[in-house]
C-alpha cells in the first residue's frame, strides 16, 4: 500500500480544523477527473502551510498516482517555504516521468530566487548537475545566469548546449564570451545552441562581428550546423551578411547548402541579394535554382520588376526538354503570382507549349494576370 494511503487511512486523526480541512483537500487531488483535481489544486494552495505536510507526502511518495504527484507539485510552487525547494529538486531528479518533472520544474519557477539559489548548490555535484541544469533553464529570471554560464564548462556537450540555449532570451552581452567559445565546440549541438545564442544579441554585436562568428561555420563538417549557420546570416540585415552569403554561393557544396544559401539571401530581400542571385543563376545546382524560382515571388514591390525580367530571361533560356519540366512550370507559376503585365506575351506563347504542366500553369498565370 502506498504512503498515501497510509497517510489518509481511517485511523489518522485531525488535530485541528485548519488541519482537518487541509487533508480533506489534498485528499480531493488523488481523486476525480482532471478538471475536477484543478479545481481541488486551486482551493489547496489557498490553505497555505496548513497543507504542507500533506502534499510532501504525496509529492514523495514514488508508488503514488503520478496525477496526485503532479498536481501536488504545482501546489507546492504556491507555498514559500524551507522545505519545499528540497523535496521539488529531489523529485524533479529522481522522476523518470517528464510530466512530473515539468510540473516540478514550474513550481521552481514560481518559488523563484530562492529555488535558483538552491538549485545552483547541485552544479558542485557532478552527478546532479544535468539535472539542476535542466531545472534552471526551466527559471525565467535573470539570477540564474551566471550559473548557466558556469554550466557551459561542463565536461558534458548535453550540458553545455542546454545551457547555451537557456541562455538565449537573456540577450545578455556577458554571454559574448561563451557563445563565442560554443561557436567552436567539438559537440555539434553545442555549435547549434552558440548559432542561436549569437543571434540572440544581434543588438549588442556590431554586423561584422557577427558575420566574422558565423562566417566560419559555413563550411563546418557538419551539414546540419553548415546549414543553420548560412540560416543565420539570412536573417541579418546589412551587406556584410549578403555579402559573405554571395561570395558562398557559387563553391557551395552540397547541393541542400547552396540551396540553403539561396533562401537566405531572398530572405534579405535587397537590391545587393537579388543581383547576386541573378548573376549566380548559372552556377545554381537544378534545387537552387528551383528554390531562387519559388522566392522571388516574396521579394518587395521596388524588386519586383528586376525579378519578374530575370523570370522572363530564364524561361525564355530553358529548354523543354522533360529535366526542364519542373523548373519551366515554377517559372511559370512564378510569373504569374508576381502578376507582371509584360509577362503576358512570353506566357500566351506557352498555351501550345509541348508540356501539357507549362500549359495549364501558363492558363493560370493568364488569369492571374488579368485580376
Amino acid at each position: 500500500m502506498s504512503a498515501f494511503n497510509d497517510f489518509f487511512s481511517p485511523n489518522s486523526a485531525a488535530l485541528n480544523d485548519s488541519g482537518a480541512m487541509a487533508q480533506t483537500a489534498v485528499a480531493g487531488l488523488c481523486t476525480g477527473d482532471f478538471h475536477d483535481r484543478w479545481d481541488q489544486a486551486r482551493q489547496v494552495a489557498h490553505l497555505g502551510e496548513a497543507a504542507l505536510a500533506d502534499l510532501l507526502t504525496i509529492l514523495e511518495d514514488e508508488d503514488g498516482d503520478w496525477e496526485a504527484r503532479w498536481f501536488a507539485a504545482r501546489a507546492l510552487g504556491e507555498l514559500n517555504h524551507p522545505q519545499v525547494v528540497p523535496a521539488l529538486i529531489a523529485t524533479f531528479a529522481a522522476t523518470p516521468d517528464d510530466d512530473l518533472r515539468q510540473a516540478v520544474a514550474a513550481a521552481l519557477t514560481q518559488i523563484g530566487p530562492p529555488a535558483i539559489a538552491a538549485l545552483g548548490e547541485q552544479l558542485a555535484q557532478p552527478a546532479l548537475r544535468p539535472v539542476a541544469v535542466q531545472a534552471l533553464a526551466r527559471i525565467p529570471h535573470p539570477a540564474t545566469l551566471p550559473l548557466l554560464i558556469e554550466a557551459t564548462n561542463d565536461a558534458r556537450s548535453p550540458v553545455r548546449a542546454t545551457a547555451l540555449d537557456a541562455l538565449c532570451p537573456f540577450a545578455d552581452p556577458a554571454t559574448w564570451p561563451v557563445v563565442q567559445q560554443g561557436l567552436q565546440d567539438s559537440a555539434p549541438a553545442v555549435r547549434a545552441a552558440a548559432i542561436r545564442g549569437l543571434l540572440s544579441l544581434r543588438g549588442h554585436l556590431s554586423a561584422d562581428q557577427l558575420v566574422a562568428a558565423l562566417a566560419p561555420l559555413v563550411n563546418d563538417p557538419d551539414e546540419t550546423i553548415a546549414q543553420q549557420s548560412v540560416y543565420a546570416l539570412g536573417r541579418l540585415s546589412g551587406s556584410a551578411a549578403a555579402t559573405a552569403l554571395l561570395r558562398l554561393l557559387p563553391a557551395c557544396n552540397p547541393v541542400s547548402l547552396q540551396t540553403a544559401a539561396v533562401q537566405a539571401l531572398i530572405w534579405h530581400n535587397t537590391p545587393l541579394a537579388l543581383t547576386g542571385l541573378i548573376a549566380a543563376w548559372e552556377a545554381l545546382a537544378p534545387a537552387a535554382r528551383l528554390a531562387l524560382v519559388q522566392g522571388l515571388p516574396t521579394v518587395s514591390l521596388e524588386l519586383q520588376t528586376s525579378a519578374a525580367q530575370a523570370l522572363q530571361g530564364w524561361l525564355g533560356a530553358t529548354p523543354a526538354a522533360i529535366e526542364h519540366s519542373l523548373l519551366r512550370r515554377h517559372l511559370v507559376l512564378a510569373l504569374g503570382q508576381m502578376g507582371h503585365t509584360e509577362a503576358e506575351p512570353l506566357l500566351r506563347s506557352l498555351l501550345d507549349d509541348p508540356d501539357q504542366g507549362v500549359q495549364l500553369h501558363a492558363e493560370a498565370a493568364l488569369r492571374q494576370l488579368q485580376h
